[in-house]
């Protein structure tokens, strides 16, 4: 900042150019202002803080009851209508998957999360692949041991029971790797050798089912299942060819079941012309000779399917027909399918003419039909 050289001249000049001031009043009348002013200001800061904290605090004590009372019973009124709430989402949700579960197989997208369980059947010598519908939320190791604990409190659990104890669950690293830990006094070591290969074929199965595509054995915690239908196996490649559904009217299950068997098929058209002949051991096509497939189109994850009825079905065998189409798609890639027929609008709960979605499995009925 520049300096200014001032001197007493200049100050003398400077201080005749500001005007006039009259001020009649004594100083001690000043000083007595002054002094009445500084008072009042110390007296100010002193004593309104106190007084309003004051006034607030009384103010408190007397609307204290008005004040808390109402508070926490609108905090309880809230909580109950939340909780209430919740059920009623709950209960609502629950029933609206049940309706679908009964009306329609469970599609892969549903809220609810499926495991397919295959289950052994002697009666036929094949496995039954089951769609267990999971309420809530599971990790993928867990869903397996939840559709055994669905199915060991249902009129299957007879069958069910020759996976009593095992685990299946999908090691680290996309899913694709499957560890199975057999008990070491699991029934399966006494069994025959066809109930030892049912069981495997099962395992193998239901491994499949799952999107797993290697798996390894253990009895206990040491690696390798030592059978007589066997031999000493540790792991194995799951059988990755393309399968075919077909219907088969013997099974122990006491209702028409599906049943998936491999198949050379290249394409999804050329497995729908195969799904119009039968399957060996008892296996009937799934597309009965009253129905002509006039047309198959695959676009991406979408194929479009024209039907032509001849001669009225059985309602229940058109909608095992449905289904089987819908999951030898499956099979085959594909996510969605697009259904028409002569003269028809639906086929039991399957809407024709609009894209239906590919179910998570076969034979959810199975489930369902017995809780009834």
């Amino acid at each position: 900042m520049k300096k200014l050289n001032w001197n007493e001249r200049c100050i003398q000049h400077g201080l005749e150019q500001l005007p006039v001031v009259k001020d009649r009043r004594a100083k001690e009348d000043v000083y007595e202002r002054l002094e009445r002013a500084r008072r009042a200001a110390r007296w100010k800061r002193r004593w309104i803080p106190a007084a309003a904290s004051a006034a607030v605090l009384i103010a408190a004590v007397v609307a204290g009851p008005r004040l808390i009372i109402p508070e926490q019973a609108d905090q309880q009124e809230a909580s109950s209508s939340a909780a209430e709430t919740w059920q009623a989402n709950d209960a609502s949700s629950r029933s609206e998957v049940m309706m679908t579960t009964d009306a329609a197989p469970l599609v892969a997208n549903e809220v609810t999360s499926t495991a397919v369980i295959a289950l052994p059947d002697r009666k036929i010598g094949m496995v039954v692949p089951v769609a267990v519908p999971l309420f809530g939320r599971f990790a993928p190791e867990e869903r397996l041991a939840a559709a055994l604990d669905e199915l060991n409190r249902s009129p299957l659990r007879s069958a069910a029971k020759w996976l009593d104890g095992v685990t299946m669950t999908p090691e680290a690293g996309g899913g694709s790797v499957w560890t199975v830990h057999v008990p070491a006094r699991h029934r399966i070591f006494a069994a025959d050798r066809e109930e030892q290969q049912l069981f495997l074929v099962a395992v193998m199965e239901t491994v499949r089912q799952m999107g797993g595509r290697h798996v390894r054995f253990f009895t206990g915690t040491k690696e390798g299942l030592d059978l007589s239908a066997s031999g000493q196996l540790k792991a194995t490649k799951v059988n990755r060819q393309k399968r075919i559904y077909y219907i088969n009217r013997l099974s122990s299950f006491g209702d028409v079941v599906l049943i998936s068997a491999p198949s050379d098929a290249r394409s999804f058209p050329e497995a729908v012309e195969r799904m119009k002949k039968p399957g060996g051991r008892g296996l009937e096509p799934a597309i009965p000779p009253e129905v002509e497939v006039d047309r198959v189109d695959v676009n991406g994850r979408h194929a479009a399917v024209s039907l032509r009825f001849s001669d009225s079905l059985n309602i229940a065998d058109e909608v095992r027909m449905t289904e089987a189409i819908l999951l030898t798609a499956k099979e085959f890639g594909l996510r969605e399918v697009t259904l028409v027929a002569n003269g028809r609008s639906a086929i039991g709960p399957y809407p024709l003419g609009e894209r239906i979605k590919v179910p998570a499995g076969p034979n959810a009925e199975l489930l369902t039909a017995s809780r009834r």
